[in-house]
């Protein structure tokens, strides 16, 4: 499903047929007109058993800002918003409909970097979404994809990790079924389980293509072995990044690694997928960074299906690639070094502060 009007339509096709269970996961999920058009497909079902489980990140990140903010605290369209998210939890318990907070944030924040950052939807245990969608007006907005898969026993296997995490239990997981592979991070041993994912990228021997807009360190390790290996490495991101940081950043890493980069022109692209040899496509909720290689909980799906590799080289990866210019600038060593040790200080401090407060 390429884009939210896309996964909206098929969405509520399904939720509209459900009779037995709906199971929503999101990182972000907010009381705009997103959010909305999600709640009202659910208010119309007849399914018995409805349940939404919302990362504690929605808390403090509303429409991409932060809650506490000085400024924020001043603007009352911004304040009508944090209200009508609650409202709409309210609402959606009073009508039968179960809505969870999961992952507390921890004193003054330091829980910050142990997100679940899974994307997950459950229909009558025969239908199962995943990808990179959030429940916003601004997610709705940016480029994504969710990958819609009708199959019980996968259906099965992902209900499992929805009730574990329901209980509060973050399950670690490789599980494997025809032309797909499920990755499943607990946030404590991701390292351990991405290794499996690297080796399918060092396995590469003529071509990386990669859509996501934070990419960083280790994966940067990995592609630029590829590249001394002659392997052609090319990344599409955002020109205009929603995070400034990692733009200039991406340019000093892609820059000193010999890997092509694509800015895609006039939309922000939220999509997670690398396509190794024309034989693997990861796709997911990972972003390849390090925050979710070392304590996010994620869900990455590793798929050899012929016809859904061909799909998102049809309908994403060339239409995307013809709406992009190459990035021919050039970053001066100095400054890409300080901009490389300023993110990777500020990225393990904070990782360590999340886990010292565990």
């Amino acid at each position: 499903m390429v884009d939210s009007s896309e996964f909206l339509q098929a969405f509520r096709n399904d939720v509209y047929s459900a009779g037995a269970r709906i199971y929503i996961q999101a990182m972000t999920f907010e009381g705009d007109e997103a959010g909305k058009s999600i709640c009202n497909a659910l208010l119309q079902s007849d399914a018995k058993d409805i349940r939404i489980m919302v990362d504690s990140y929605t808390k403090i990140m509303i429409s991409d800002k932060f809650v506490y903010s000085p400024i924020n605290l001043l603007d009352r369209s911004f304040r009508a918003e944090i209200k009508e998210t609650h409202e709409l939890f309210v609402q959606l318990n009073q009508a039968g409909i179960k809505v969870k907070y999961i992952n507390p944030l921890g004193p003054l924040l330091s829980k910050l970097m142990i997100r679940n950052h899974k994307k997950l939807i459950i229909i009558d245990d025969r239908i199962a979404y995943v990808g990179g969608v959030n429940f916003s007006d601004h997610n709705f907005s940016w480029h994504d994809m969710m990958l819609r898969i009708e199959d019980e026993d996968i259906a099965a296997f992902l209900l499992d990790d929805y009730l574990a995490t329901w209980t509060g239990e973050n399950r670690a997981t490789v599980k494997s079924f025809p032309n797909i592979d499920f990755y499943v991070f607990d946030g404590q041993s991701n390292e351990s389980i991405f290794r499996s994912l690297f080796q399918i990228i060092d396995s590469a021997k003529a071509s990386i293509l990669i859509e996501t807009p934070y990419l960083s360190f280790p994966f940067y390790e990995k592609l630029r072995q590829a590249v001394r290996r002659k392997v052609d490495v090319r990344i599409i991101a955002p020109e205009n990044n929603n995070k400034p940081i990692m733009q200039k950043y991406t340019f000093w890493e892609t820059q000193r690694s010999g890997i092509h980069l694509h800015l895609l022109k006039n939309q922000m692209t939220h999509l997670k997928a690398m396509l190794i040899d024309d034989e693997a496509l990861i796709l997911g909720s990972s972003n390849f960074d390090y925050v979710s290689y070392k304590t996010q909980q994620e869900l990455v799906a590793v798929i050899r299906d012929r016809m859904v590799i061909d799909q998102f080289k049809r309908r994403i990866w060339q239409p995307d690639l013809e709406n992009t210019r190459e990035w021919t600038g050039r970053v001066s060593k100095w400054l890409g070094n300080v901009r490389y040790f300023n993110l990777k200080t500020l990225g393990r401090f904070l990782v360590w502060l999340a886990k010292k407060t565990e």
